[in-house]
């Protein structure tokens, strides 16, 4: 294969100057089979799949001034999982793929570092996977539904959409920070909650929002349920990323993605708080403010004295702009949303789950058919938090079953 090198897109530069052993920036999906993994045939489909991801073929490389991807002959090896969930694919000055495949039982788990894709593009590529998968397993002979070019799968959506902009970053307050005693060596604890989208829809429409506007609100409402008396005058700030192609038109699976950060400080009132998320929400997912906010941290890439800035320098201020930003954020929410198999192919899988690394507390969120999975990755020993959460849905009748990960 002739190598070819891509710039990172606007969102990927943060991640390699701030990844480390405490978040070192991947993410997990996981696809629940009916029937337990044949490991030759995932091997076989994974290979294949990567002919239609030329950003997945890619190796991290330092410039004078940026970072960028190199593309790759080396291969993933399909293994059974041993790691811990999450483990770093990043290691700098090492050309290492940056994602791996592994399975256990009748999981295809799919781990993909920031750098290369964000959440939509991973699970295009982890859905491709099933789908050759299954077609060579059962004899299948389903099409594959990723109807986009590999230009189009390997375009910098920011750049194409960039307009140059004189937006203002907001000084905010200082958050309140979610506190108590951490596990040791770098480890979360992960929780999955499984249940019925029908009966948490219902439950969102009672309360005239979305299944997001709900479960947001519900998890502002169970941190506030933990915080002390001094605490409660200080703001909580969520980071919700936001899919871009769902606004402008794109197909690259690459990383296209704008952050919302939903600040909260006000009573311990349920339905109060899910109207505020709710009136939040439907402001700022309009397209213009996304094209404004979008834009704004394009801005810094685009500016001519930064560009001629040496990459060692660059490093330094992104890890310190990190720092302040990490002071100023609660917590973060992913929500993958729906997510759809073709009809031919959706009977043999069971459900899809989504784990993200963090060096605090962060929730994600997809559903599959009927079945609705809400996780949960916390350094924190304590789970006060995450059992009031999934309390309070019970305590509307949803029925729900809760899995974990064991820490020695």
């Amino acid at each position: 294969m002739k190598k070819r090198w891509f710039k990172l897109d606007n969102a990927a530069k943060i991640f390699p100057p701030i990844s480390n052993k405490k978040d070192p920036k991947v993410f997990r999906f996981t696809c629940i089979l009916k029937e337990n993994i044949n490991k030759d045939i995932l091997q076989e489909a994974t290979d294949e799949a990567l002919e239609y991801f030329p950003n997945f073929s890619s190796i991290l490389k330092q410039g004078f001034f940026w970072h960028y991807l190199e593309t790759t002959n080396k291969k993933p090896i399909v293994k059974e999982e041993k790691k811990e969930i999450c483990s770093p694919l990043y290691r700098k000055n090492k050309k290492k793929l940056l994602f791996r495949v592994n399975y256990y039982q009748n999981r295809i788990n799919l781990e993909v570092y920031h750098a290369i894709s964000d959440g939509t593009g991973a699970l295009e590529f982890l859905k491709t996977v099933v789908n050759i998968y299954l077609n060579k397993k059962y004899n299948l002979n389903n099409e594959i539904d990723y109807d986009a070019s590999l230009e189009e799968k390997s375009a910098d959506s920011f750049n194409k959409y960039y307009k140059s902009s004189n937006t203002k970053n907001e000084v905010d307050e200082r958050a309140y920070q979610i506190k108590g005693d951490k596990f040791d060596d770098f480890r979360f604890k992960v929780f999955t909650g499984t249940m019925s989208t029908k009966s948490v829809l219902a439950l969102a429409h009672q309360y005239n929002t979305t299944l997001t506007g709900l479960i947001v609100g519900i998890y502002i409402w169970a941190i506030r349920e933990n915080m002390s008396l001094k605490d409660k005058n200080k703001p909580i700030y969520i980071d919700i990323p936001v899919n871009l192609r769902k606004y402008f038109k794109s197909q690259t699976a690459r990383n296209f993605f704008s952050v919302l950060k939903l600040k909260y400080k006000g009573s311990d009132d349920l339905e109060s708080i899910i109207k505020e998320v709710d009136t939040y929400l439907k402001e700022e997912l309009k397209q213009t403010n996304l094209f404004k906010r979008m834009n704004k941290y394009a801005t810094i890439e685009h500016n001519f004295l930064v560009r001629l800035v040496p990459l060692f320098i660059k490093n330094i201020i992104l890890r310190f702009a990190s720092y302040l930003s990490n002071k100023d954020l609660t917590t973060s929410v992913t929500n993958l949303g729906v997510i759809k198999l073709p009809d031919e192919i959706k009977d043999f899988v069971d459900s899809f789950e989504v784990y993200v690394s963090t060096d605090k507390m962060q929730m994600a969120i997809c559903s599959y058919l009927d079945k609705l999975n809400i996780s949960f990755t916390s350094v924190f020993i304590s789970t006060d938090i995450i059992k009031d959460f999934y309390r309070k849905l019970v305590s509307y009748g949803i029925d729900i079953t809760i899995i974990s990960n064991r820490l020695e």
